[in-house]
This record gives C-alpha cells, sequence and structure tokens, in this order.
C-alpha cells in the first residue's frame, strides 16, 4: 500500500519543481503563485467532508479506486489545458481530489489491520510514504527540467501514476471493512463534541500549515541563495529543487520515526517534542543566507525531517479516540479542517514576500511559522491535562 500511494502521488511536486518557470509563463505573482498551489489542498480538504463519510456507508475501496483515476486525470490535465490562473486552479483542485480520495480511505483500511502499539508505527510507515512522494517527484521532476520544458517533464512524471490504478486493485481486491449499520454515509458533526478530537484537529492544522509553506517557499528561497552566491541563474532552481527534494526525502522517514516515539511515549508528548525542533529551526533559517552552502543544506535537511516527523502521529491518534461507527466523518473533519492550515499556509508565506521588500522578509516569513509551532505546542499540551488525557497510547 506504501509502494502504491508513492506511485499514485509521484507528480504531487511538479508544479513545485516547476514553479519559477510557470510563474513566468502565466505572469503569476507570489500570491497567485501560492494560491494556485493551495488549489490543490482546497480540492483535497473540500472533497473530505462529502467523501471521507461515505467510508462508513460503502467501505474505502470503492472511494479508494475512483480517486486514483482523478488523480491522474487532474495532474495530466494540467500541464496539458492550463494557459492561464483559472484553467489552473480548477485543474489542480481536481488533482486535490484525487488526492484525497486515496489518501485517507487507504489509512483507514491500515488502521483496521493494526491497533494499540503497533498503529502509530503502521500508519506512520504509510504515511512516510507520501513525504517520500513530495521528495521522489521533486527530484525527478527537477531532473527532467534540465532536458525537458515544464510541461513536458509534468506530464511524463504524471504518465508514470497511471500505474497505481491496476496496483491498487491488485492489493485491495481481498480486502473487506466491516460497514455501519447506523451512517447515512454524511458528514456528522457531533463528533467535533469531543475536545480530544478539536485539539487533534487544532495540531493537524497547524502542522499542515507548516509543512506546505515550507514545500512551496523553501525550494525558492534555496534559488535565492543560490543567486546570491552567483550560480547561474538556470541552474538554481534545478539545484533548489534537487536539494530540498533530498533534504525531504530525508525527512520522509520522521512520520514513522514520530509513529514508533508516539506508541512509545504517547501521542501529544512526541508530537510536542518534534514541534519544538521544528520551531527553532524556523526561526533560525531565515537568516542563512550568506553561510556556506554545505551548512545551508545540512540545516535544510534539520529542519525538513522536523516538519515532517509529527504528521502520522495526528493521523493515529484520531482513529484511537474516535467512535468507530463515526470513524469517517472524524477522519473526514480533520483531512478537510486540517488541510485548511496547509491552503492558507504557502499564501500566508507568499503574502509575506509581497508585502516585504526588504532582506528580512525571509526571515519574517518562516518566523510566521515559528510562531504556529508554538501555538500548535500549547493546544496539544492541553491533552495531557486529566479531563483530555484519555488518548489511546499502548495495548
Amino acid at each position: 500500500m506504501s509502494v502504491a500511494l508513492l506511485v499514485v502521488l509521484l507528480p504531487i511536486s511538479s508544479y513545485i519543481a516547476a514553479l519559477p518557470y510557470i510563474t513566468v509563463e502565466l505572469g503569476l505573482n507570489n500570491f497567485q503563485a501560492g494560491a494556485l498551489y493551495s488549489a490543490y489542498l482546497v480540492g483535497y480538504a473540500g472533497s473530505a467532508i462529502y467523501l471521507v463519510p461515505l467510508t462508513d456507508k460503502f467501505g474505502p475501496k470503492r472511494i479508494l479506486y475512483i480517486s486514483a483515476v482523478i488523480s491522474v486525470v487532474g495532474h495530466l490535465a494540467f500541464p496539458l489545458l492550463a494557459e492561464d490562473l483559472i484553467v489552473g486552479l480548477i485543474f489542480r483542485g481536481i488533482a486535490g481530489v484525487g488526492f484525497l480520495g486515496v489518501y485517507t480511505p487507504a489509512l483507514r483500511i491500515i488502521a483496521e489491520r493494526f491497533s494499540g502499539r503497533r498503529r502509530g508505527s503502521a500508519m506512520g510507515l504509510f504515511v512516510t510514504a507520501q513525504y517520500v512522494s513530495h521528495s521522489v517527484s521533486l527530484v525527478l521532476t527537477g531532473l527532467l527540467l534540465s532536458a525537458l520544458e515544464w510541461r513536458e517533464a509534468y506530464i511524463w512524471v504524471a504518465l508514470l501514476s497511471v500505474i497505481s490504478v491496476p496496483l491498487l486493485i491488485l492489493l485491495l481486491k481481498d480486502h473487506s471493512t466491516k460497514l455501519s449499520d447506523t451512517s447515512t454515509g454524511r458528514l456528522n458533526l457531533k463528533v467535533l463534541a469531543d475536545p480530544r478530537v478539536r485539539y487533534l484537529i487544532l495540531g493537524y492544522s497547524l502542522h499542515a500549515a507548516h509543512v506546505y509553506a515550507v514545500r512551496v517557499w523553501l525550494p525558492v528561497f534555496l534559488t535565492v541563495i543560490l543567486v546570491t552566491h552567483e550560480m547561474g541563474g538556470g541552474d538554481a532552481p534545478v539545484v533548489a529543487a534537487a536539494t530540498v527534494g533530498l533534504a525531504l526525502g530525508f525527512g520522509a522517514v520522521g512520520p514513522f520515526l514520530g509513529g514508533v516515539l508516539s506508541d512509545k511515549i504517547g501521542r501529544p508528548q512526541a508530537a510536542i517534542v518534534i514541534l519544538s525542533i521544528a520551531g527553532v529551526c524556523a526561526f533560525s533559517i531565515g537568516w542563512i543566507g550568506h553561510w556556506p552552502w554545505a551548512v545551508i543544506v545540512g540545516i535544510t535537511f534539520i529542519y525538513a525531517w522536523a516538519v515532517c516527523a509529527d504528521s502520522a502521529i495526528y493521523q493515529a491518534g484520531i482513529t484511537e479516540i474516535a467512535d468507530q461507527s463515526q470513524l469517517g466523518s472524524t477522519m473526514a473533519l480533520q483531512a478537510s479542517i486540517g488541510l485548511l492550515g496547509g491552503v492558507v499556509g504557502p499564501i500566508i508565506f507568499g503574502t509575506v514576500l509581497d508585502v516585504l521588500s526588504d532582506d528580512k522578509k525571509w526571515v519574517i516569513g518562516f518566523a510566521v511559522f515559528g510562531i504556529i509551532t508554538v501555538i500548535a505546542i500549547l493546544g496539544l499540551q492541553r491533552l495531557l491535562r486529566p479531563e483530555t488525557k484519555r488518548l489511546i497510547y499502548r495495548d
């Protein structure tokens, strides 16, 4: 399942790798570039409230199969047909619907197969595959960009993802889900009455804001640094994309390690440790532009690991505290409300860059997300209070 997820998400970061070329061709400013990226997350978050509750009534397999096809179509249509911002927003949104419809139902399938002490590790491995897909996509598209136009590079990567459809069908042909007799297949907002659900969704939303902002703007930040270091402007985007792709590849082991840690010490405790490391990196990285390139790369790798590592903790925690007959609704709200953070994160960062013109705009941009990690930590600490502490950590 982890390999299948990696294949279906191969084009997930092709937009980021090609961003310097797309902004020029479509005439985008930083705000519009962030909005075009976030359309993917709008499609993800918006469709969650309709698609994921259906898994309570119909099971996750049917939703997953259809969504894999939608993902392939959306990613192929963007480079083939997007000639302006509006058309680009539409197809990026469609691809985001496909992402949601594969990822969240697949998480439910894995939660059905593992419980207690092993659930954090198992879901962490699956989430790690999702993070690996970002780095593989970034590196692969970046390499293709050295020889092809951005549209051609994007199309080739999207075509590779077609393999995921028969692969998923083969893997899940014998899987069955115990369906709820009472579910209507519609979203049930009453699950938010549990404060533990609310705190975990808050943490996930702030995590998403941080990680998606880093995915979009860290390659651009490194491109600026490389140009400052007098590397050829044509090579700088390729080197930056490859560097961040490798850093995110290193960071991709984070969700698995975070899941293992949360199995041992508890979900909120593990998330707080990881968020603290990410916050230190966010407050520091904007100042390193004139440091030696080797040091910059090292800090980039640490930062990439830290922003990724707490992801599976929220996923595992939600599946443990939810009413199992309403698990679809609970996961839907986590995906939709949580990913709203991912939608606004890149836009906030891009807006900071547009508004500020001095050399401290990168410092302030990253520092905003350092503040976000502090807020997330304060929220998760409330899960340690006696009235909310009954979170399942182990068998």
